[in-house]
């Protein structure tokens, strides 16, 4: 056994018996809170940590060789599950979560349980472990061995996570703002402390080349990584989310420090800024991001609105802006085609107006020429065969089409301006205009809505001439007013032949007339339903006639 009475025994045991002891006490601190981002992973690696340090000290002052393989053998578990334990902190302190599957943890911690059982049966076969034997080291007599090919894997696999972890924590230390940055560099530096304590153990620096420093150094890696979560604060999943959401964002943001030199620019940015431009000023870099640049501002075959942040510490102190250039190309396109679109329609609707002036002016005055010397002949009396009569009637039908387009023409327009209509005295006034013969008319209900006063009228008109023109000069309309809550809707039906179902989708299409009529009347009536933002369908009636139906009106009182 090793020589208790050396000053060289009696410091090693110490330090490893006071890093074992403080290691299980943090563990078991750490595992009352393991709630936070990587808590678990430190409490495990605290007590992982404390029991190779106290398992070590028992090898050293074991009695006999029994002891001390016991206590290799205990010791040998703890030591497979730190590095894991270690890479698997790594992803929750950096935010890789996704990366903590049961498939990727199972996938790190089979290779150190195979390399424990091969180490605990090292006795046959030497994968692991070999020539296991004590050695007289100075005052120290310790278990010695030399590593075999698995147990040397083992070793590589180990230094391989720890480097891995160590990287991604050095990405992290990059990507993080100076609030965060003390974290990630305790880790880094509490990290040292095993792979220095490794290198030292294998390389033999010391005056005893058998005698390890990883148990301690173990310990204090944990207690770096417990200062680091549950004193200092690991980092917020959100802020992890936030620098992860920039990184990967289309639209380039620009980090400027208060000397108005560029700090930090995710990818987006940096593929439309100089490669350089890291570390220069604004102005020599990005002109546009000057006060007053005009927005949107274009950049190579892309436009962009800029929005501008400043950075501030706790105390308000400036520390510098963030530029978010936001990617408006397409944006400004569909503004620009809607704009020449507009432009489009307002040529039409001038041209359009135009024509409706040709209409009314230049077309109607020889046209009432023509049928006031018509009228003239026939009262002549010179009228044998029917031609005056047929010249009269093509000279109505002319001025119903004329009336039509010009109807036609303002049906479609947007409606602005809203009247409070009633629907019962709108029907009755206009029923009472027309020429309605020996038509009836009945209503039933009654209703205030929204609408344009005119408009309204010029539909209900060109329904109930529908209703006459087609189903006879003794007709009986009936027209129903139904309110539900805010909405109204107005139905107008008669009992004449009513419509066939193939055909009730084209009645309100231009030109179509199933009476040879101009087929500009129900169209009008389409085009004024749209115009206010209603909907029309056709019906068969209770009487089997034709029944129009509008729908989507609004209650004035509402």
């Amino acid at each position: 056994m090793s020589d208790l009475g050396a000053l060289p025994v009696q410091a090693y045991l110490t330090a490893c018996l006071l890093a074992g002891v403080i290691g299980l006490w943090l563990g078991r601190v750490a595992w009352r809170e393991r709630d936070e981002p990587g808590g678990l992973e430190v409490a495990l690696y605290l007590f992982c940590g404390g029991g190779v340090s106290l398992l070590y000290a028992l090898r050293v002052a074991a009695p006999g060789e029994v002891a001390m393989t016991v206590a290799l053998n205990l010791a040998t578990p703890l030591l497979g599950a730190l590095p894991v334990l270690w890479i698997l902190f790594a992803f929750a302190f950096t935010g890789n979560d996704r990366w903590r599957t049961e498939n990727r943890i199972v996938a790190l911690a089979t290779p150190a349980f195979v390399w424990v059982l091969l180490a605990w049966s090292s006795g046959t076969h030497g994968l692991a472990r070999r020539s296991v034997v004590p050695v007289a080291d100075g005052p120290f007599t310790l278990l010695g061995y030399e590593l075999g090919p698995a147990g040397g894997a083992f070793v590589l696999l180990a230094y391989g996570l720890c480097v891995a972890g160590a990287l991604l924590v050095v990405d992290l230390y990059e990507r993080t703002g100076n609030r965060y940055r003390l974290q990630t560099f305790v880790v880094l530096l509490g990290t040292l402390f095993p792979f220095l304590a490794g290198v030292a153990t294998f390389v033999d620096l010391g005056s005893y080349a058998h005698l390890s420093w990883l148990p301690t150094a173990f310990v204090i890696h944990g207690v770096f990584l417990y200062g680091t979560v549950f004193w200092l604060g690991t980092l917020d999943a959100a802020v992890v989310a936030r620098d992860t959401a920039v990184e990967v964002m289309q639209d380039p943001v620009i980090v400027s420090g208060s000397d108005g030199r560029i700090r930090d620019l995710n990818p987006a940015a940096e593929a439309i800024l100089p490669p350089d431009a890291v570390g220069s000023t604004l102005s020599e870099a990005f002109p546009r991001l000057e006060v007053g640049v005009e927005h949107p501002t274009t950049i190579g075959d892309r436009q962009f609105d800029i929005q501008e942040n400043p950075i501030t510490d706790p105390r308000g102190t400036d520390r510098g802006h963030v530029f978010l250039l936001r990617d408006v190309t397409a944006r400004e396109q569909r503004q620009r085609e809607l704009e020449r679109r507009e432009a489009e329609l307002e040529r039409q609707n001038d041209r359009l107006a135009e024509f409706a002036g040709v209409v009314s002016h230049d077309l109607r005055n020889p046209l009432a020429a023509a049928s006031a010397a018509v009228e003239l002949a026939r009262q002549r009396g010179d009228d044998s065969d029917g031609a005056l009569e047929r010249a009269a009637n093509a000279h109505d039908r002319m001025d119903d089409m004329i009336e039509g387009l010009l109807a036609l023409a303002t049906a479609g327009e947007t409606v602005d301006d809203l009247d409070r209509v009633s629907l019962d005295g709108t029907v009755r006034r206009v029923w009472s205009r027309l020429e309605t013969a020996d038509a009836t008319l009945t209503v039933e209900g009654d209703a205030t809505v929204l609408a344009d006063r005119d408009r309204l009228e010029q539909l209900t008109s060109n329904l109930f001439r529908n209703a006459i023109d087609h189903a006879g000069e003794d007709v009986a309309v009936t027209v129903t007013v139904a309110t539900d809550g805010d909405a109204v809707a107005l139905a107008v039906g008669d009992d004449g032949p009513g419509i066939p179902p193939e055909e009730r989708e084209r009645v309100t299409e231009r030109g179509v007339s199933l009476g040879g009529g101009t087929g500009l009347g129900l169209a009008i009536v389409g085009d004024i339903v749209e115009a206010h933002g209603w909907t029309l369908s056709v019906a068969e009636s209770d009487t089997g006639g034709a029944r129009f139906v509008i729908e989507g009106m609004e209650a004035a009182d509402s």
